[in-house]
């Protein structure tokens, strides 16, 4: 079974995209394509980032999100269907002093479901990820595994981090796969592969006896791959069913260039490795292809494909150097757009990253920790 991210990008019709400014040309840059009223979320409060993922409930799609409780560490979540909301709810024994992440999955029964990640509490400096998966009903209830721990080698803190992880099943998987991002030990970008397991599929194994996860790449002095932050995964599925799978972070200062590193994911053969992936660095993402230096955040970035066939553009999303606006940019695989646009809208920054699933974005009101849902319209 192909993981649901491939079941979408089969099913969905293209949405319209973003035309990039060309490089080099002097052109004002046009209003900001986002919605222009976006409502609160009711009843979801918090002071992380939330998570962001596609949901299918009875085939009809909609938008699942996750959220550290405002005033206790409980992860909470609730689901938009046909335009409403249905009740919050938790995931029992989850808890969590940072962000969540999740994505959307099918598993090897053909069940729509859910896997949902978290730094634990508690470890000192670095903490173990736990995860839990949760398939769903036709009535939208969720049905969530018992959370379970990230596996690491024996007496080895390589699977632990400091900070939130990031998550993504890549499209051309044979079987669901699922890639965790984290900052890890001495803050190197980790990934670690899990592969869908059990005779009811809700389970993942991980890596291997010898190597559990690994670095991105040992990176270069122009071309760090350290950061202080949450990564940020998504894929993005050329014309030919071939899939370029991307990571990003942020830099170690507290304000920092974004960096970004690709591998590929075969239509043919899927991941070109079961535990150690082949990454190439991109180097830095331009802010202006190049005329006015680097894109630069103080928090986690947020990337997605801007549409939900997966077929791009990449959209990027990142609070800037300085004070609370959300920035964006999208990339067509060659050329970043020019110049960075401010998200529009009402209630419109954030103290925090933001989060993004296709062409939706998540931010924290840096006055009450109210959720509010923006839209790309490209």
């Amino acid at each position: 079974m192909l993981p649901k991210s491939r079941l979408v990008a089969a099913a969905a019709a293209a949405g319209t995209v973003c035309a990039l400014v060309a490089a080099g040309t002097a052109m004002a840059a046009p209003t900001p394509p986002w919605s222009k009223h976006n409502p609160a979320v009711p009843n979801a409060f918090t002071n992380t980032t939330p998570a962001l993922s596609a949901i299918d409930v009875n085939r009809l799609q909609g938008t699942f999100l996750a959220w550290k409780g405002q005033v206790n560490n409980q992860v909470k979540y609730k689901i938009k269907i046909n335009g409403k909301w249905h009740a919050t709810a938790i995931i029992k024994g989850a808890a969590t002093n940072t962000s969540p992440t999740a994505a959307l999955f099918a598993t090897n029964k053909g069940r729509e479901a859910v896997f949902v990640a978290w730094k634990s509490i508690g470890g000192g400096g670095l903490s173990r990820i736990k995860y839990s998966d949760g398939v769903v009903s036709n009535n939208g209830s969720i049905n969530w595994t018992k959370p379970v721990t990230l596996p690491g080698l024996p007496h080895t803190n390589t699977s632990q981090t400091s900070a939130s992880p990031a998550v993504l099943f890549p499209v051309n998987s044979k079987k669901a796969q699922v890639l965790v991002a984290f900052r890890g030990p001495a803050n190197h970008v980790r990934i670690e592969i899990g592969t869908e397991s059990g005779p009811n599929g809700r389970r993942f194994t991980w890596g291997n006896s010898t190597r559990k996860s690994s670095w991105i790449s040992p990176g270069t002095t122009a071309e760090p791959t350290t950061t202080n932050a949450q990564p940020a995964l998504t894929e993005i599925i050329g014309a030919d069913g071939n899939g370029t799978i991307y990571v990003f972070w942020k830099g170690l200062p507290v304000t920092s260039p974004v960096s970004y590193a690709t591998t590929p994911d075969l239509a043919s053969t899927g991941l070109d490795g079961t535990v150690v992936l082949t990454w190439s660095l991109q180097g830095q993402v331009p802010d202006s292809n190049g005329i006015k230096g680097l894109a630069q955040s103080t928090g986690s970035p947020a990337v997605a494909s801007a549409t939900a066939h997966g077929q791009g553009p990449l959209l990027l999303a990142y609070k800037g150097p300085s004070g609370f606006n959300i920035r964006f940019q999208t990339f067509n695989g060659l050329v970043w757009s020019q110049p960075h646009q401010f998200v529009n809208g009402n209630n419109n920054t954030t103290a925090l990253g933001p989060a993004l699933v296709h062409g939706t974005l998540a931010n924290v009101s840096r006055t009450d920790g109210r959720i509010f849902l923006h839209h790309y319209l490209g």
